[in-house]
């Protein structure tokens, strides 16, 4: 097996016989080089990219050593405040702070304090604010439009505004958050379901199977919402939509096809259909592979359909087989080379990439859990909430770091 590396093995080396020769040296006669310590930081470095680099060929070739597995943790609740309802839309605020909504018109926000080392901690914990009482309608889509100010559009309507100077903790919405209708320009009855295609400018679904664009506009230091009724696109029986990248997103519908559009030129254009199955497609996602590329799109259906389709390029279905999945598949995000699926079945399965393939890990399946949403946490880390509205940790134990390669008895 030829190993491809970014770093010069050999030079590597080279320079680490150098330098043991001068501590040696330094060791005799008690005199350090001048630049002995910047030689040492620089090879230092040099290890970290060499170790990465080594990282997918221990997880593919060395699986003996360490085999891929994932474990449910429960996440213990503080405070005086629950969720017990659905959910209906998350955003992740920042790594430690997230805000809710559901279905039955409750926003709320919930903290979980994260280390920064999950190793050395036994549980998470979460925290949950009370329910802002401005808002009196189900939320369909939230955004973060800064570090201090988040939009919420509404079913009936609504656009809500909510800003905070702290955002890093859980804030008290009675006291620390600010509530305000933003000035609206449309002709919706609602805010179905929504996608950010770039800053400030949105697609939204109407009643007649239409998607029309929007804008939130900031005059004056005030906000305003414009409407752009001109600008739509119709696409039959739509269920889901991911944005790929500024002002492209793609569409999924209820008979299993790909509709791939571009705004430009003040027009919603559908530029590529693709055929997923004869089945209706669930959700889209962007796959994110180890360096945190969306280079791959993932898309999950009913009675098990799943494929990843390559954005290299025009866009392709890989041949990689993705046949072993059981169940309506509904649930899907992914982080840094990991995703996680979660099908009716009660179903939770893992794929991960290596060397730019996508693959599931079938050992690392975990059978008869039932639960509702998926959000990412961080690498190799995702939240889980069941059917009760509490929240778990889905902790994936896999070789990530060049630390985790230090800890393993190689030579076993």
């Amino acid at each position: 097996m030829k190993v491809n590396l970014s770093v010069d093995e050999k030079d590597f080396k080279s320079q680490v016989k150098v330098l043991r020769k001068k501590l040696n040296e330094c060791l005799t006669n008690g005199i350090l080089y001048d630049d002995f310590e910047e030689q040492l930081n620089k090879l230092s470095k040099i290890e970290e990219t060499l170790l990465a680099g080594l990282i997918p060929y221990y997880r593919v070739y060395a699986n003996n050593i360490k085999k891929t597995s994932m474990q449910i943790k429960p996440i213990k609740q503080l405070g005086a405040f629950s969720f017990d309802s659905f959910l209906q839309t998350t955003l992740m605020i920042n790594e430690k702070l997230f805000i809710t909504s559901s279905i039955d018109g409750k926003v709320q926000f919930f903290y979980i304090d994260v280390p920064d080392d999950f190793s050395e901690h036994n549980q998470l914990e979460v925290e949950w604010s009370h329910p802002i009482k401005e808002i009196k309608e189900r939320i369909s889509f939230i955004y973060k439009l800064n570090d201090k100010v988040i939009l919420l559009f509404g079913v009936r309507g609504g656009c809500y505004l909510l800003s905070s100077d702290n955002f890093d903790k859980i804030p008290d919405v009675n006291g620390q958050i600010k509530v305000r209708m933003i000035q609206t320009d449309h002709g919706l009855k609602g805010f179905g379901r929504c996608l950010a295609i770039n800053d400030g400018l949105f697609v939204v679904e109407n009643e007649d199977e239409k998607l029309y664009l929007f804008e939130v506009v900031k005059e004056e230091n005030k906000y305003r919402l414009v409407f752009h009724k001109d600008i739509c696109c119709t696409i039959p029986d739509w269920t889901a939509l991911e944005r790929i990248n500024n002002d492209y997103f793609v569409v999924g519908t209820k008979m299993g096809k790909l509709y791939f559009i571009k705004y430009e030129n003040r027009r919603l254009t559908i530029t590529e259909k693709k055929d997923f199955s004869n089945d209706e497609i669930r959700q889209i996602r962007c796959l994110e592979d180890e360096d945190s590329n969306k280079n791959s799109l993932i898309v999950i259906g009913n009675k098990g359909q799943l494929k990843v389709l390559s954005l290299l390029e025009d866009v392709k279905i890989r041949k990689t087989k993705m046949n072993d999945f059981k169940g309506n598949l509904f649930e899907v995000q992914s982080k840094q080379g990991t995703a996680v699926v979660l099908s009716e079945d009660g179903i939770i399965y893992l794929l991960e990439e290596n060397f730019g393939n996508w693959y599931l890990n079938e050992e690392a399946t975990i059978k008869e859990v039932f639960f509702t949403n998926v959000y990412k946490l961080g690498i190799s880390k995702y939240l889980l909430m069941d059917i009760e509205g509490k929240l778990n940790l889905l902790d994936i134990d896999r070789i990530d770091t060049p630390k985790d390669l230090w800890d393993l008895p190689l030579y076993q």
